[in-house]
């Protein structure tokens, strides 16, 4: 077992450099666990589902892994899994009669073993999926629950795209995700599509927002900047000890206009319209004209119930 293991270990590490395919760790993983079906899955955190990297479960088992896996109460108890594996032998009976992966997928398969193992960045960050099934009932060695767990980080570093040689598909619509390592001059990590210009360096004006509001309040949380007249969606979550952030382009509330959603932003800061003026490098009276259309469109009555609407969509002005 431990030279099949130190096999799959040198395929994983090959696949994660890019110079052996994916398909070489599934096929290193054979000579560790005696399997029937197999799947390697990366997550992908803008689409929230997994990506089949390599497998060889039917198309209905990949859909099943791709698309609803991580809502499964199986899968939440394979989470809770100290080392992140779990033996189909352990999940608790009242777990496998609600779970559609097993009742509507595996169990038509014939499957009666096997495992299921997340997969953690060296930062803490989860990055994908390992299964693997067996239409044989038996008890594996306990050796081979050690030994799997060994081969976590290696498995990981397949599946991170963060180290993996292989890009993730770049999403549509202007979606991009950042890393934020530790440390303010820190450059962000694209995980996914290519980040904004507002997003691409240590001292871009969205990356020092993304640091404020994860300074400033419980995460995860999602705010909406106005950014180069259009406005963004940012979530922002910690994994470990790095932040993690999707953008997104999202539709202007109200019929409010760039501009208007400019001063807006403002208002939640409590600021005159000078101050905004000076801001945003316009005259006062254009500011007071905006005012009057925010306080319109919106139906509210004073710059004040303007301001407590905005911080309610969680509207916050750009650094």
């Amino acid at each position: 077992m431990l030279g099949a293991a130190m096999d799959l270990r040198r395929a994983a590490r090959q696949a994660a450099r890019g110079t052996a395919g994916t398909d070489a760790v599934l096929t290193a993983l054979s000579e560790v666990i005696d399997h029937d079906f197999a799947s390697l899955a990366q997550w992908d955190p803008l689409r929230r589902r997994h990506l089949t990297l390599a497998g060889t479960y039917p198309k209905t088992a990949t859909a099943y892994i791709e698309n609803r896996l991580h809502d499964d109460p199986a899968f939440a108890a394979v989470r809770r899994s100290p080392d992140g594996v779990r033996w189909w032998r352990d999940v608790p009976v009242p777990e496998r009669r609600v779970s559609p992966g097993i009742q509507e997928v595996l169990g038509p398969l014939g499957v009666r073993g096997g495992l299921a193992q997340c997969l953690f960045a060296a930062d803490g960050r989860y990055v994908g999926v390992l299964n693997v099934s067996t239409t044989r009932a038996h008890r594996e060695p306990e050796a081979l629950r050690a030994v799997m767990a060994l081969l976590g980080e290696a498995l990981g570093a397949v599946a991170d795209p963060l180290t993996a040689a292989r890009p993730s598909g770049a999403p549509e619509g202007g979606v991009c995700a950042v890393v934020l390592p530790p440390g303010r001059t820190a450059e962000p990590v694209p995980v996914s599509g290519p980040p904004l210009p507002g997003l691409a360096s240590a001292d871009a004006p969205l990356v020092r927002l993304v640091r404020q509001v994860a300074a400033g309040r419980p995460l995860p949380a999602t705010v909406l900047v106005p950014y180069q007249r259009r406005l963004l969606e940012l979530r922002v979550a910690r994994q470990g000890p790095a932040l993690h952030t999707v953008c997104r382009p999202v539709a202007r509330p109200a019929a409010l206009s760039a501009r208007e959603l400019d001063v807006l932003a403002e208002l939640t800061r409590g600021r005159t319209n000078r101050e905004i003026a000076d801001r945003l490098c316009v005259g006062v009276r254009t500011v007071a004209t905006h005012v009057e259309h925010i306080l319109a469109k919106l139906g509210v009555p004073n710059r004040a119930a303007a301001a407590g609407r905005a911080a309610a969509w969680g509207l916050e002005p750009a650094p």
